[in-house]
């Protein structure tokens, strides 16, 4: 029970580290929670680190690796549910919903579409707590306007954006999902043509990310503000500053990577 206990306080501390973007410590420590989950027998907690280590991959472009991974750590959950304990229903969700991010990075937005909708039966929709309920429903909702908007539906795009800046409002909500959320609704603005208010979000965007030491938010901002503005030199500059710094912290980057990546 010790070496359970410890395998899932192990977990949320590469979630921690992955999430200000130390990836390489984030990946040791998933090392030591996948052999904690093999100790144990427990398959969630082997779920949980394998959509973790998914989503640090995706952040850096490399999708069709991130989506061999989420189906593993969906198989190892044992597929789309309802019950079961809040760790039990997050490690679902996280396999689920990371397949559907997946998928979109490779253009595969039908295959998206349909794990979102997956999703969207499998959460609780009054669940009140952080884990299992209103932290995969806001996934959801990120992953919802990300598909609206390489679809090209703007108006979809900014709706699902809304709703994830209702779910982050919680006061209990960490810094890093409300930055993102942010990050999310300046895209949507984006994809609706309203290029100058993007721009200046994705700013605010970027100087909270810097303020909170999320680094890859930070680099995501940057990334949204040249693709608006690829004249700006300054702005080209600290994406290139942040993506070496990203580099020297592990993160493995494709060599070509989109903003979106």
């Amino acid at each position: 029970m010790r070496r359970r206990t410890e395998g899932y306080a192990r977990w949320y501390d590469a979630v921690e580290w992955g999430g200000v973007g130390h990836t390489a410590r984030a990946f040791s420590l998933l090392a030591d929670v996948d052999r904690s989950a093999r100790a144990a027998d427990d398959g969630v907690l082997a779920s949980l680190s394998g959509s973790t280590r998914a989503s640090l991959l995706r952040q850096a472009g490399r999708h069709r690796l991130a989506a061999t991974i989420d189906g593993r750590a969906l198989l190892s959950v044992g597929g789309p549910r309802r019950d079961g304990d809040p760790h039990t229903r997050a490690a679902v969700l996280d396999a689920v919903v990371g397949l559907a991010a997946d998928h979109l990075g490779q253009l595969h937005l039908t295959a998206a579409r349909s794990l979102l909708q997956r999703a969207r039966r499998c959460v609780a929709a009054d669940d009140p707590e952080w884990l299992a309920g209103r932290r995969p429903r806001l996934r959801i909702e990120w992953v919802s306007a990300e598909l609206a908007m390489y679809s090209g539906d703007a108006p979809g795009a900014c709706s699902h954006a809304d709703a994830a800046l209702l779910i982050a409002a919680a006061p209990d909500t960490p810094h890093r999902h409300r930055v993102k959320t942010s990050l999310i609704a300046a895209a949507a603005a984006a994809t609706a043509g309203r290029s100058a208010e993007a721009s200046d979000q994705a700013a605010r965007v970027g100087a909270r990310a810097a303020e909170h030491g999320l680094l890859p938010l930070e680099w995501a901002s940057s990334a949204l503000r040249t693709g608006l503005n690829p004249s700006d030199t300054a702005v080209a500059a600290d994406l290139a500053r942040l993506r070496a710094d990203l580099i020297r912290r592990g993160v493995p980057f494709e060599h070509r990577v989109t903003a979106s990546g």
